[in-house]
């Protein structure tokens, strides 16, 4: 039997769908083994690549901003979808030279390239709905569950290959995905109705040759800072004070009701900064407390530590159907859990699985083991907390911006987590390990670095918890509990 009509989801929804799985399936091919890289290659210790993971993760994100209004206003989301799959392409073929100077180039043009890439492929797809279609979260979520998917086969390969073949191969399989994800979008684009293409603007060529120039020129100026970290706090710290200014600017000047979606929309970005800030820990931390300290022996097979970020992402794919139908079952017995509660639950349940990590701990004498276990139960706590916030804040994002600053907005999204992947780097510190520590050292760095990591996200689910009843009003009586 056909859908009803107006319930089928819009056709740019799948193809979207394949373009962000093969990109993000480069993406975590990449970040699963990158701090493995630069400990166990590049004979780092933990703090400076704590560092240099976050930096870069940070100026991933950090560039979505300009690449957003770039679209906006330049280039439209085709053209920043494309270019942006280019330079992410080189950025990948550069870093598998194994040249620590070359690599903070190659860090640069991926940094670049997904600022022109990440927030145009999700806020192409919020313009296929209505403000209030009912097909937008559920949209949202199919289209996560495509970042997902890309991020466990990317992860799981990844650290196969690199345990086999070296890290130059994992790098390589990286730039295939992105490769095919460039493919995947230029095959569907005539199912995208031309919203993918530039605004109308006068003196359109001038503007191009401006942002050619931009885009440079931010190339270079990462790949200085990246190589200095503790220098690109401070410049993502200036860019959040301008972007602060500039979003309470544009924001007095739209309507009453629009000014008040915006504030909420702040709100619920500000408070996504600590949950990704401990969100990142897994690819640091926890990645290198798994490679030292856990038992990873599975019927003779060594797991790679890298695989850690496969199976999160693993665990959100088969829990998010059952998550869904759990809110369903929820709101048929009469008690509807909000989009705002939903939020919050976010950094509660992240909070909780840290605190889960840390009781699994145990030093015996001269060794620190942890069973297998303990990170299986870990990642299937954390990712219910991925799933109560992450495809929730994308499609709040959608909807609560104004349709002409889409692009913008999803660039102030991702401007927090841009923010809270420095912060990750910094706050690191928490569990790193001085290189030549004794086992109960190493034993008690890591159990009060994870259990620090579950009180602040615990922290921050108890705050916005508290909020959500003010928030909710705040909505003008709008109804955004699920349905």
């Amino acid at each position: 039997m056909p859908p009803a009509p107006g319930t089928r989801q819009p056709r740019a929804l799948y193809i979207l769908f394949m373009t962000e799985f093969w990109e993000r399936f480069g993406y975590y091919s990449m970040v699963s083994i990158f701090t493995l890289y630069l400990v166990n290659v590049l004979k780092m210790d933990d703090a400076r690549a704590f560092l240099i993971f976050g930096a870069y993760t940070s100026f991933a994100y950090l560039t979505t901003v300009a690449g957003g209004v770039a679209a906006d206003r330049v280039l439209g989301f085709g053209r920043a979808i494309i270019t942006g799959a280019i330079i992410v392409g080189f950025g990948y073929l550069a870093l598998g030279f194994g040249s620590e100077r070359l690599m903070f180039l190659a860090l640069a043009l991926m940094a670049v390239g997904n600022g022109l890439f990440k927030p145009n492929v999700s806020a192409l797809l919020g313009h296929f709905y209505t403000d209030d279609d009912p097909r937008r979260a559920p949209g949202f979520t199919i289209f996560y569950m495509g970042i997902n998917i890309g991020a466990f086969a990317g992860a799981l390969l990844a650290g196969i290959i690199a345990t086999k073949f070296g890290y130059t191969m994992a790098f390589a399989l990286a730039g295939l995905g992105k490769m095919a994800s460039l493919a995947t979008y230029l095959a569907g684009r005539r199912f995208l109705e031309k919203r993918d293409r530039p605004p109308e603007i006068s003196g359109s060529a001038r503007w191009n040759a401006i942002v050619g120039l931009a885009i440079l020129l931010a190339i270079g100026l990462s790949a200085i800072l990246l190589s200095r970290p503790e220098w690109a706090g401070w410049f993502v710290f200036a860019v959040g004070v301008a972007l602060v200014v500039s979003y309470f600017a544009i924001m007095a000047k739209e309507d009453p009701e629009s000014r008040r979606r915006m504030l909420i929309l702040l709100v619920l970005i500000l408070f996504s900064i600590p949950f990704w800030a401990i969100y990142q820990q897994q690819g640091i931390s926890v990645t290198l407390f798994t490679d030292r300290d856990v038992n990873r022996n599975v019927f003779g097979w060594i797991v790679p530590a890298s695989e850690g970020t496969a199976f999160s992402a693993l665990a959100l794919i088969v829990l998010s159907p059952f998550v869904a139908r759990l809110w369903l079952f929820l709101a048929r017995k009469g008690y509807a859990v909000s989009d705002l509660v939903k939020y919050a639950l976010g950094p509660s349940f992240l909070g909780l699985s840290f605190w889960v990590l840390s009781v699994g701990i145990v030093e015996t004498g001269d060794t620190v083991k942890a069973s297998l276990m303990w990170i299986v139960l870990f990642y299937i706590v954390f990712e219910i907390g991925e799933i109560c916030l992450s495809p929730l804040g994308l499609a709040l994002t959608t909807k609560l911006a104004p349709r002409r600053l889409g692009g913008y907005a999803m660039g102030v999204w991702f401007y927090a987590t841009a923010a809270a992947n420095f912060v990750a780097g910094v706050i690191g510190d928490y569990a790193a390990v001085p290189k030549g520590a004794a086992p109960a050292a190493e034993a008690s760095i890591y159990e009060h670095g994870f259990f620090v990591y579950g009180l602040m996200a615990i922290a921050a689910g108890i705050i916005l918890l508290v909020l959500a009843p003010f928030l909710k009003r705040l909505m003008h009586n709008r109804d955004d509990s699920a349905h």
